[in-house]
């Protein structure tokens, strides 16, 4: 009887079980990661620092922008407050000078009043008839332009003293007469009637007064 032994194959001995070691490759891995972790952390660090640092120059930079403009304004507003309070001040200079300007040319207008009156009045005095008095007085229409005023006199006749008014009524200078009082009474032994008339200055139309230049006298 013959056994046979299969030297060929061999159960294989059974493996040791061991402990896992990093090799150089594993370690070289690890360290290289935890550096790059650290750099990226640093670089975190370093863009904040820098972006804050930015922020805060932003911020500043525009508060010193703000504070020239304000700076510029108050001094524009300044400016401004001078140029309106003179040009306020040329109006009412302009206001005062148009006011002294019309007082002016009332008084040239108003000037040569009285002067025609007189030569109106002379020219309408009838016969026997004489003035005693011409006064202005108190106007009776607030609408009217132009003075008022009352002649005084005597005269001889009833029919005179209508012509008197009729005349003067016919200038081109005079208004409004009226017949205030009359009265009779005895001067030098004559019976004669003393009156009071009443009128207005009126303005004439253009074509009645002529202005002439002045010439100069050498």
């Amino acid at each position: 009887m013959l056994i046979e032994i299969d030297l060929a194959r061999r159960s294989a001995p059974a493996k040791r079980k061991s402990r896992w070691l990093p090799t150089s490759k594993a370690l070289a891995s690890h360290a290289f990661g935890g550096r790059a972790t650290w750099t990226i952390a640093v670089s975190v660090a370093v863009l904040l620092t820098g972006l804050t640092g930015a922020g805060y120059w932003r911020m500043g930079t525009r508060q010193q922008l703000l504070e020239a403009r304000v700076s510029q304004g108050v001094v524009d507003s300044v400016r401004y407050a001078e140029a309106i309070a003179l040009i306020r001040s040329l109006e009412s200079r302009e206001d005062s000078i148009k006011h002294r300007v019309a007082v002016v040319r009332g008084v040239d207008i108003r000037r040569f009043v009285w002067p025609h009156l007189l030569d109106e009045i002379s020219v309408a005095v009838p016969p026997y008839t004489w003035i005693t008095d011409l006064s202005p007085r108190e106007p009776t229409d607030s609408l009217a332009t132009g003075p008022e005023f009352t002649i005084q006199g005597n005269v001889g006749s009833t029919p005179a003293l209508t012509r008197f008014m009729k005349n003067l009524e016919g200038s081109p200078f005079i208004e409004n007469v009226n017949l205030i009082a009359t009265e009779q009474v005895v001067l030098d032994g004559r019976a004669i009637q003393r009156f009071s008339l009443g009128a207005r200055y009126q303005e004439p139309p253009t074509g009645v007064i002529e202005a002439v230049p002045i010439g100069w006298v050498n």
